[in-house]
This record gives structure tokens, C-alpha cells and sequence, in this order.
């Protein structure tokens, strides 16, 4: 379909549902002074023509006891029958959370969810018995947090909301109706209390109640939009820096979220210390931006490394319940 020319009132719809993706067309309507109606149909329009993709929570894994595992990966001697194989491979596995192949120093990175080295060896070694011929590099990061700034590339005048992710590792006491809400909650942010009461067999009474308490444990994080970057005509970057010591990140993550185009920090241990990521629409401004890191921070910056981000999918819940 054609793009849609975007107008403010688009634009601040985009801005508004990314700061609460559940919230209701009557809400919306109000801050934005505009008829329910109107903002149901531009809403609805938004999503037919692909500018989002989905309604989408996010949840705070460390109080689910599991931390992030980052993973890239380089390959050779591939060809497209073996690339298609490897990419469904990754994308059929139970607890993948993230899923990007990308330009740059490797050809893919993906995020898994794992509660220990057993989770994680449950992916390693059945990948590297099917593709382990193809595989030239391997790269393994643990990421005790993540910073999320809401999209403002499309509303520059918005006002930032910085998500800070705990680390502090919680083992959740949760039960199956639970599991349920958020299992539907971070598909589908919008989803109403009535359909997850039918889900879940219970009452909508019940379901808000849990749900409630569920952001009161800080479980479930943001209700937010998953975006379809290039129908803005921007491409997803992320730079990988690694650092003298950790001592500066909060530093580093306090200026970076400054920028309207930025979306997400990540900290790791490993190869890498901090990941940061942009919206941009030039090679150009990727260089101002970089240039402006360096010159800023360039007493604690050992290497980085530059990755366009092409998104498979995203699920911020690759959670199963342990009987």
C-alpha cells in the first residue's frame, strides 16, 4: 500500500500510544482533542498501511528470575536454502526474545532468555550440531539490563520516558492465570479485559485485579508500540562500544537518551560493555552521531563496532511456566 502521508495528529497518536499502547480510543481522543471515531480510524490506518506493527508489552525479565542473553554470530560458505534454515531455526526456538540479522561485523544477533547455563546450552548445542560447518564466529553477551526511550523520532517535541529494566534477579510467584495475561499482554498490549477474562476463565474483575498486581510486583514493564522503522524511511542502528570500565555507562545512557532517535541501551558483559540504538535516515547523521560519542566520551571508549538491525520479530515474553 501507498505510504501515508503523516500529520501531526498521526504523529502525536504514534507518540501517545508509544508512551500506553493499552490505552483506550476514548483516552487517546481526549489529550489529543479529537473524536473517538477519529482516533479509531487513524489508529486502524496506521496499522493497515504497516507503520505498527503491533501493540506489544514489555516485561521485566530479572523479576521472572532470567536474564538476557545476547548472541551474534557469523557464518560462511552458506548459501540461501542454509541462511532460510538458520533463520527458522532461530525463530521456531521456545525462548528467542529478539531477532535481527544485520550489516556489519556479524550476520545476525538475537537476544535468548534463559534462567541459567542449561537453558542456554539447551539452544548452543543443538544450533552448532545442525549449522556448527557454517559457523566462523560466535559471540555471547550477558545483559543484565535494558534501557528503553520512547520513539519521539516521529514527534521530536515529545517528552522523554526513560524505562530502566531492574537487574536485581526475583524468582516470580506466579500461577497459570498469570502466565496467561502476560503471555496475551505481550503479544498484544490492546487486548480487552473481557477477552482476557474468556482466555484466562475467569472474570474481568479478576483479570484487572491481576493485572494490577502484576505491575505492582514490576513484572510487567511498558505497554509500548513495535514499529515498522523503515516505513518512516529510517533504518535501525545499533553501536556496540566497549569500554576502559563500567564507571561511565549511566554517563553515556544519560546523554544518548537526549536524542529523540534513540531507542534502546543495553548493558553487557562480554566482548561488549553497551549497546546503544537509533532511528536515522542517513549515513551522514549515523556519522554526527558517532563523531559526537567519541568526541564526548573519548577517553573511555576502547572500539565500537556498527550494525544495521533488519527486526525478524520480537517477544518480550519467551517465558514458559516451570511445573
Amino acid at each position: 500500500m501507498k505510504n501515508l502521508s503523516l500529520d501531526l495528529v498521526d504523529r502525536k497518536l504514534l507518540y501517545e500510544l508509544d508512551l500506553n499502547s493499552r490505552q483506550s480510543y476514548a483516552e487517546i481522543s481526549k489529550k489529543l482533542r479529537i473524536a473517538k471515531e477519529t482516533a479509531r480510524f487513524r489508529i486502524n490506518r496506521l496499522k493497515e498501511r504497516n507503520y505498527i506493527k503491533n501493540f506489544i508489552t514489555t516485561m521485566n525479565t530479572s523479576h521472572l528470575n532470567r536474564f538476557y542473553y545476547k548472541l551474534f554470530y557469523k557464518f560462511n560458505k552458506t548459501n540461501p536454502q542454509i541462511d532460510q534454515q538458520i533463520v527458522s531455526f532461530i525463530q521456531n526456538y521456545k525462548s528467542i526474545a529478539y531477532f535481527a540479522s544485520t550489516e556489519g561485523r556479524y550476520d545476525l544477533t538475537f537476544l535468548i532468555l534463559a534462567k541459567d547455563m542449561r537453558d542456554l546450552y539447551g539452544f548452543l548445542i543443538p544450533f552448532r550440531e545442525k549449522f556448527g560447518d557454517y559457523i566462523l564466529e560466535q559471540e555471547i553477551l550477558t545483559m543484565p539490563t535494558v534501557h528503553r526511550f520512547n520513539f519521539r523520532f516521529f514527534y521530536e517535541s515529545g517528552k522523554l520516558l526513560h524505562t530502566k529494566y531492574p537487574i536485581e534477579l526475583q524468582e516470580p510467584e506466579i500461577d497459570k492465570v498469570d502466565y496467561q495475561i502476560l503471555r496475551e499482554l505481550a503479544k498484544n498490549s490492546s487486548i480487552n479485559l473481557i477477552d482476557l477474562a474468556k482466555i484466562t476463565n475467569t472474570e474481568t474483575n479478576v483479570v484487572k485485579y491481576r493485572i494490577r498486581k502484576l505491575k505492582n510486583k514490576k513484572i510487567i514493564g511498558t505497554h509500548v508500540l513495535d514499529i515498522n522503522f523503515e516505513k518512516f524511511g529510517f533504518q535501525h542502528f545499533q553501536i556496540d562500544f566497549s569500554l576502559k570500565n563500567h564507571s561511565m555507562i549511566d554517563q553515556i545512557i544519560h546523554y544518548v537518551a537526549q536524542n529523540p532517535k534513540a531507542t534502546f541501551a543495553t548493558v553487557t558483559l562480554g566482548k561488549y560493555d553497551l549497546a546503544v540504538e537509533y532511528v536515522i535516515q542517513t549515513m551522514g547523521e549515523l556519522r554526527e552521531i558517532l563523531n559526537d560519542l567519541k568526541d564526548k566520551f573519548s577517553e573511555h571508549i576502547v572500539d565500537h563496532d556498527v550494525f544495521i538491525l533488519y527486526e525478524h520479530n520480537i517477544n518480550w515474553f519467551p517465558y514458559e511456566l516451570e511445573k
